[in-house]
């Protein structure tokens, strides 16, 4: 009896299920980036006489599969924050899945009411429509967007230049969607089934050619002559139980120094960049301070690091990080800006007071309350902390605001060697693929490098021993292979290109989105296909 129903679930939602696993094998670790382009079939396949109602069970099934896959590096916080942490990533899992689900039942809605070609094209803005949404709604968690998945294929993922990340997930959509749509038309065809197949495969097979065709053309040289400048990047590698130790902090900067200072002697550095959280207390405590200055003094460089930092006004504590010039003065500071929701503040805190209590893990982080742009050595750049990589609209207004390249700093030696780390990786490159702008990525414990404003990274590859000993290993490690390493590398940071279509990135999403409400309210009120009552014969035919 169980094995029985346990079978007919499975023949009902087996589809869903597949669809969920295949799209979460596009993603980092596993990084097959090709199954994005089919991984929906099944799902849409099986959909397609269901009613709105099912469509929205199954598509909420699929999303609660994939994004408990892609996300399962949360499942790390319970060494932090205890059993809690579970409860809380299934609950993102969850409402993220609901966008699903609501994707599914308008999908289905309006497939019985549009043609089968345009059928491909309103799926696709639909997806981009909620990709949007997820990234923006109640503070915004758009980690699992299909673009992040395709960023090793650079040619598509130059279409981000041109539409931001939901461009490039909206193509995947319609490839999923006409493919699926062939199937169906294969399947319930009829006399006309060559007819009703060939066209919508042929379809996705034209858009994605001719999408790696026009990518490649957009594809562009760096320029590392224009703008000269070098970023000489420490990738830590301290743990966190180092870092939440005040009798390492003073020991942290001096180790981190002492590699930045053998760069300098072997190479030009102009802006040295630690990463988040480098500096575990304020920059000017007498037992960091002469270890940064003299650093800045005796290189000639600028330094760039997470630190300390307490708010004059205020007396909170912001995610701080620091511009310190050749001359040992402190430039400023830059304050995140957008924090992560219950990792860093407690959204609605004075109303639910009892969620500090039940997880006591909590940062209690103070906001920045502005962007900015620092400048070094003739060069200006936009700074983003840890998860503000996920925000196109971000470093969107940084590029506004001036700069010229991009610098993320970050720490997620939360999540040990988990696929989180080549996943934020992707997110930053597209935010440089988006922008065109270079972007300097340090890491604490991997990835760290610079890319180019075409997406083409370069890792930093010179790695140190027990003894102190520099190894380049340039050319010779895979990004994966420089997680968890101390690491150290000066490296070119090229000067920005040209965006195909400047404001692009930002004005696809928001049309996608009208337009997904335009054709849903068309969709709605427009009669089914089929059901228009039959046209009366003429009297001249009726008299014959």
């Amino acid at each position: 009896m169980i094995g029985g129903s346990m079978k007919s679930l499975l023949r009902q939602y087996g589809p869903s299920l597949l669809s969920g696993a295949l799209l979460a094998l596009a993603f980092p670790k596993w990084g097959l980036h090709p199954a994005a382009w089919i991984a929906l079939v099944p799902l849409l396949v099986h959909m397609r006489g269901a009613s709105p109602k099912q469509a929205f069970g199954h598509f909420l099934v699929a999303g609660w599969v994939f994004n408990s896959l892609v996300l399962h590096w949360l499942a790390a916080n319970v060494y932090w924050a205890g059993g809690w942490a579970i409860f809380g990533y299934q609950a993102l899992c969850l409402i993220l899945a609901l966008f699903w689900g609501v994707t599914g039942m308008a999908w289905t809605l309006l497939r019985i009411r549009l043609p089968r070609m345009a059928g491909g094209v309103c799926f696709a803005l639909l997806w981009a429509a909620m990709e949007f949404l997820q990234a923006h709604l109640f503070s915004g968690f758009g980690w699992c967007a299909v673009a992040y998945s395709q960023g090793p294929n650079l040619p598509l993922a130059q279409w981000a230049a041109v539409g931001g990340a939901p461009l490039v997930s909206a193509m995947a959509a319609a490839c999923n969607a006409w493919i699926a749509a062939s199937i169906s038309g294969w399947i319930d065809g009829g006399e006309r089934r060559w007819f009703s197949t060939a066209r919508p495969i042929a379809c996705a097979g034209i858009m994605m050619a001719a999408a790696h065709g026009i990518g490649w053309w957009m594809l562009g040289e760096p320029d590392y002559t224009t703008r000269p400048f070098s970023a000489g990047i420490i990738q830590t590698n301290f743990s966190l139980e180092m870092k939440w130790d005040r009798e390492y902090t003073a020991e942290m900067v001096r180790n981190a120094a002492q590699k930045s200072r053998w760069l300098a002697q072997h190479g030009p550095v102009d802006l040295f960049v630690w990463p988040e959280a480098a500096v575990m207390a304020n920059v000017d405590e007498p037992r960091i301070w002469p270890e940064l200055s003299g650093l800045v003094k005796d290189t000639k460089s600028y330094l760039f690091t997470g630190s300390g930092h307490e708010n004059e006004k205020t007396g909170g504590s912001p995610n701080a990080s620091c511009l310190i010039d050749p001359n040992g003065m402190v430039v400023d500071y830059y304050d995140k800006v957008h924090l992560v929701p219950f990792g860093e503040y407690v959204p609605f805190a004075k109303y639910l007071p009892f969620i500090q209590q039940v997880v006591p893990a909590i940062g209690d982080v103070e906001f920045g309350s502005e962007l900015k742009i620092l400048k070094a050595r003739g060069r200006s750049f936009g700074p983003l902390i840890c998860f503000e990589v996920l925000y196109a609209n971000l470093a969107e207004r940084l590029r506004r605001m001036g700069a010229d390249f991009l610098v993320v700093i970050t720490n997620l030696g939360w999540f040990g060697q988990s696929s989180a780390i080549p996943q934020e990786f992707e997110l930053a490159r597209m935010r440089a693929i988006e922008t065109r702008l270079p972007l300097v990525h340090c890491a604490n414990t991997g990835i760290s490098g610079v890319f180019d404003p075409w997406g083409r990274f370069t890792p930093v590859a010179g790695v140190f021993g027990p003894s102190g000993m520099y190894a380049n290993y340039a050319g010779r490690l895979t990004t994966e292979q420089t997680i968890m390493q101390r690491l150290a590398a000066s490296l070119p940071v090229p000067a920005p290109a040209k965006r195909p279509v400047p404001y692009g990135p930002a004005a696809f999403p928001w049309m996608a989105l009208g337009v997904s409400v335009l054709i849903f309210l068309y969709g709605v009120f427009r009669p089914k296909e089929g059901s228009h009552p039959p046209r009366p014969r003429s009297r001249r035919k009726e008299r014959a």
